[in-house]
């Protein structure tokens, strides 16, 4: 079967339903690590601590914790133990039931490990314990993931009984044990919040504050440089090109709407240096990531998934100056761990070197009883391109709550168990498992080292780095491509959005058409519609919607800054004449332009073309343009600023012209016409006297009623009616 044909949906979409019911997507939201109670249920017991995480031989087990009386009524005799079941997990599926309080492993009492608690506990009150037992004497032989936990015993009123069990993982690897190391390599993004506006005002504190020093970002490229090579960094350029720009001294916007200078500037620089050397320290794995940590999917659907694309190289010049190394943007972080094929098409076609998904978005085509290995080869129209496939069971892991110690250690013992039992599920073979993090991760204090050292710091562990992964021979098991979930499709950024984006494109793309030189059109405005795609405002619609508006003014600011300033009328001396034209330029750049006269019928007015001309930034100039017109009367005349290739650009102005050697010729005509009516009116006037003095007067007096119809006719002009003599 060729590799093609083995990601064909033929036969196998009702096996990757069934996969994708079962386990849950990556990026999904946090599961609660609330668990069902195991015993009687008046006390509430729970692990805090467990140490050493990976016990050896001669080592002494500690477990502490807390037992709560949840119920309404004292409880005696309160005490608790440790159990061990006596055998490792065989499956991965027992992991998120031992987490959940269900599934069978309840383990048995450990000789003497019972301690006494409290011979009373009140209601809602709460008492530490303390465990401890030799490893030697558990028992432990082959090697694997054991399930472990404590119990609190009581009296509740019917006896001594197991009151709750709070379980965890006790990993065992013994010296030689016969088990291939397990690959893994372990994805850590390095991606801020992208909030600054088009002119590199943020929006707000939140990307600063980020790179602080107890901020986000510091804790997790803090995590990742103690160990360098342990895990593969994937640094956003964008947060690189935002730390270079804040270090510098920036402006934040205030909930008010002033802009203010921000305050973090130093700590901004310091986390850049850290960055810096952690990117250069021998051994360290790193590769660059899309701008923003584009949605891919959402910007191919509102076909700007090119335009954001083709940005890449002069993004990569700009990281590779500040960084002082080449860290080209060639892997692609999946948002929600899924992409369509159209989309894996166009990143194909536009360079793009590797992708990461979650396993749900390719499971395997028939389950297996083992964790098949984390790279791929998916078929695109432009040939293969490699994929991590992110395991999802890790990824769930990944997002159960650690903000205590408890649900630290909780993770952790899991994290360990998800490892060491994939890595016995085939011993005589090498696995690779792919471990990704959310770039949104938040971790708590004191996660991101636990989680770091928890994936890589196993001995049955070997990090691996993302190009060793890559280049691995993909797994000869069939692989089914599946679409995205009606929810997954849901979370994308919507469609509006999307093509407010593309309208900023249009209009940088506009500008960039009489800016001389387009590269002087500063980086930060250029790229700020990408930021607008990027998967981190998927689920912060607020500041989506804020920095999105603000955007949309300043690029079509960009646009009106070039404006026509004449208007009104003006008059020409004769048939033909000039005509100033005054063109304002009040953008951060000069501009290139040139002007085309146009009228409504076109054969009343003419003007020879403008050739482009600059206009230095914040200045005004005035050009002469040679005009004809052909008619009397006011012409509307419209003024088209045009590009150096003619294309038009922005908004016309409006100008009346009239020629006044038109306006004379039709005054001479009106008086003209005037003249000669006054002159036949009186030569009409002498000819009428005339003839009357050349008539003789009748003999009979000329009537006066006002009934005679004949009144005021002559003899020489009877009435109508009258009969001549």
């Amino acid at each position: 079967m060729t590799r093609r044909a083995r990601w064909r949906f033929a036969g196998a979409l009702l096996a990757a339903a069934a996969v994708l019911a079962a386990v849950p997507a990556a990026g999904a939201s946090a599961p609660s690590r609330e668990r069902a109670v195991i015993g009687a249920g008046a006390l509430s017991v729970r692990i805090d601590e467990l140490e050493p995480a990976i016990p050896e031989p001669g080592d002494v087990l500690v477990v502490r914790g807390t037992v709560t009386n949840t119920s309404d009524a004292p409880v005696r005799s309160v005490s608790t133990g440790l159990r061990l079941s006596p055998t490792p997990m065989g499956n991965r599926d027992e992991i998120p039931e031992v987490l959940a309080g269900s599934g069978l492993r309840t383990g048995q009492p450990v000789p003497g490990s019972v301690v006494p608690v409290s011979d009373e506990l009140g209601p809602g009150a709460t008492q530490a314990f303390e465990l401890s037992v030799d490893v030697d004497d558990l028992g432990l032989t082959a090697a694997g993931a054991y399930v472990t936990g404590a119990e609190a015993l009581g009296d509740s009123g019917a006896g001594v009984v197991r009151q709750d069990l709070d379980r965890t993982f006790l990993p065992w690897w013994p010296e030689g044990a016969a088990l291939e190391p397990l690959l893994l390599t372990t994805i850590w993004p390095l991606s801020g919040a992208p909030l600054r506006d088009a002119q590199g005002i943020l929006l707000t504190e939140d990307a600063a504050v980020q790179m602080s020093p107890a901020g986000r970002l510091t804790r997790l490229l803090d995590a990742a440089a103690a160990d360098p090579g342990s895990v593969s960094l994937v640094v956003d350029p964008e947060t690189v090109e935002a730390a270079d720009d804040l270090a510098d001294g920036y402006r934040v916007r205030t909930p008010e709407g002033t802009v203010q200078p921000g305050t973090r500037s130093q700590e901004v620089g310091l986390w850049l240096a850290d960055l810096t050397a952690a990117l250069t320290a021998p051994g360290v794995d790193a590769a660059g990531g899309m701008y923003a940590w584009l949605d891919a999917d959402a910007a191919r659907r509102g076909k700007v998934l090119s335009t954001a694309l083709r940005q890449r190289g002069a993004i990569d010049r700009a990281t590779a100056e500040i960084l002082g190394r080449s860290l080209p943007s060639t892997v692609v972080l999946a948002p929600g761990g899924v992409l369509r094929p159209r989309t894996l098409d166009t990143l194909s076609a536009r360079g793009v070197r590797a992708v990461v998904l979650s396993d749900t978005a390719a499971p395997l085509a028939e389950p297996t009883y083992f964790t098949a290995s984390g790279n791929a080869l998916i078929p695109t129209r432009e040939g293969d391109m490699p994929a991590l496939l992110a395991d999802s069971r890790i990824a769930a892991t990944l997002a159960l709550p650690m903000d205590t110690t408890a649900e630290q250690t909780a993770v952790r013992q899991a994290l360990l168990a998800q490892t060491l039992v994939t890595a016995g599920e085939l011993p005589d073979s090498q696995q690779l498992l792919v471990a990704g993090l959310a770039p949104d991760w938040d971790p708590p204090a004191g996660a991101a080292p636990m989680v770091r050292a928890a994936l890589t710091g196993a001995p049955w562990v070997r990090p691996t780095s993302l190009r060793a992964a890559l280049a691995r021979d993909p797994s000869a098991l069939a692989r089914v491509q599946v679409a995205p979930s009606e929810e997954q499709v849901a979370q994308e950024l919507p469609a509006a959005h999307v093509a407010r984006v593309r309208s900023q494109y249009g209009d940088l793309r506009e500008y960039a058409g009489v800016v001389p030189d387009p590269t002087s059109i500063p980086p930060v405005t250029q790229t700020a519609p990408t930021r607008l795609l990027g998967s981190w405002f998927r689920d912060r619609p607020e500041p989506r919607a804020a920095l999105t508006a603000l955007v949309d003014r300043q690029t079509e600011a960009l646009i009106e800054s070039v404006r026509v300033v004449s208007s009104g009328s003006i008059t020409i001396s004769g048939a033909s004449g000039t005509i100033p034209i005054t063109v304002e330029n009040n953008g951060p750049t000069a501009v290139t332009i040139g002007l085309e006269l146009t009228s409504t019928p076109t054969q009343l007015f003419t003007a020879d073309p403008i050739e482009p001309f600059v206009i230095a930034p914040e200045r005004r100039t005035s050009v002469d343009v040679t005009a004809q017109v052909a008619a009397a009367g006011p012409i509307p005349v419209t003024i088209q600023m045009v590009t150096a290739e003619g294309e038009a650009f922005g908004v016309p102005g409006e100008l009346v012209v009239e020629s006044a050697a038109y306006a004379n010729a039709a005054r001479v005509l009106v008086q003209a016409a005037l003249g000669g009516l006054l002159l036949a009116v009186l030569v009409h006037g002498i000819r009428r006297a005339r003839r009357r003095r050349s008539v003789p007067r009748a003999a009979a007096p000329r009537s006066e009623t006002p009934d005679d119809p004949s009144a005021g006719a002559t003899a020489a002009e009877p009435a109508a009616g009258a009969t001549r003599d």
